[in-house]
């Protein structure tokens, strides 16, 4: 019987692994298969209840979701219809979710290096930029001298450039904290055309928003809240995969479904918990509705 070549052993080794890693994906789909089906399920459940609880105009149920995580002060109206978040935060998400939507048309969902230099020297400074103009609207809400009048336009103009750079910053965490093949040499942004598309996208939006287009109601307050109850939902994701295990362990997204699924429970509950306690508060006299 002839002894097999070392190139005839290296085929096999590599067929058995090959198998091995096939029946390991096979058996960890059909254990995240029932979380999948859990997910979409409560999901789907939430949504209904959005959508179909009675007594009130779908525009309150997103303000009353939101109402313990937004100030929902100095808010803007469209059409006759208010936005559920105020000046400021609908800047922000509407900013960060169309920001991601953005990156994820460019294809950046692996990537996992910052932007060229100057262009992260200015996403850091928008977020200063907004810090700012917060703390001078802040001293005005106190009576407490202040640089210059606020306005709602400049309110979600910072909010916007904040909103960009959470949704790069986002990729970049999310994408080196959890992915088994981030890609660490994709840049978020690679340069100025694709900033440009991006504040392009933005400013359309804040053009709409104040300019009253009044079709455009819908699409800016859902974006918006989307945005910031998003953004909650994605730290929870994080945290809850982080503890369960799943740092650089996860190569579809589908994966995450089980973490998935107890970091939207966690989101309601957190939800709920802060809109429920500021209604209280709000009823109580002990704050009062800005």
């Amino acid at each position: 019987m002839s002894e097999r070549t070392s190139e005839e052993i290296l085929d096999m080794a590599r067929s058995d692994m090959a198998a091995r890693k096939a029946q390991s994906i096979a058996a960890r789909t059909a254990r995240d298969l029932p979380w999948r089906y859990a997910f979409a399920g409560l999901a789907g459940v939430l949504l209904i209840g959005l959508l179909a609880w009675p007594g009130m105009p779908l525009e309150w149920k997103m303000y009353a979701v939101v109402h313990g995580v937004c100030a929902q002060a100095h808010t803007v109206d469209m059409a006759g219809l208010r936005l559920p978040l105020c000046a400021r935060n609908t800047g922000i998400y509407s900013g960060f979710l169309v920001t991601v939507l953005y990156l994820l048309a460019l294809g950046r969902g692996r990537a996992a290096k910052l932007p060229p230099l100057p262009i992260s020297i200015l996403l850091v400074v928008f977020v200063v930029v907004m810090a700012f103009d917060g703390f001078n609207s802040m001293l005005v809400d106190l009576f407490l001298p202040h640089l210059y009048t606020p306005r709602n336009e400049l309110r979600t103009l910072t909010g916007t450039g904040m909103g960009v750079g959470m949704a790069v910053l986002m990729f970049l965490i999310m994408n080196l904290s959890l992915r088994q093949n981030p890609d660490a040499e994709q840049r978020v942004l690679r340069g100025w055309i694709e900033l440009g598309g991006a504040l392009l996208l933005n400013l359309l939006v804040l053009a709409a928003m104040y300019g009253n287009a009044g079709f455009m109601f819908w699409p800016i307050a859902v974006s918006a809240w989307l945005g910031i109850t998003g953004v909650l939902y994605a730290i929870n994701l994080l945290l809850t995969a982080l503890f369960m295990g799943y740092e650089g362990k996860v190569a579809r997204v589908v994966q995450l479904a089980r973490p998935a699924t107890w970091a939207l429970l966690f989101t309601l509950i957190e939800l709920g918990a802060l809109s429920s306690a500021r209604f209280w508060l709000e009823a109580q006299g002990l704050i009062v509705n800005g």
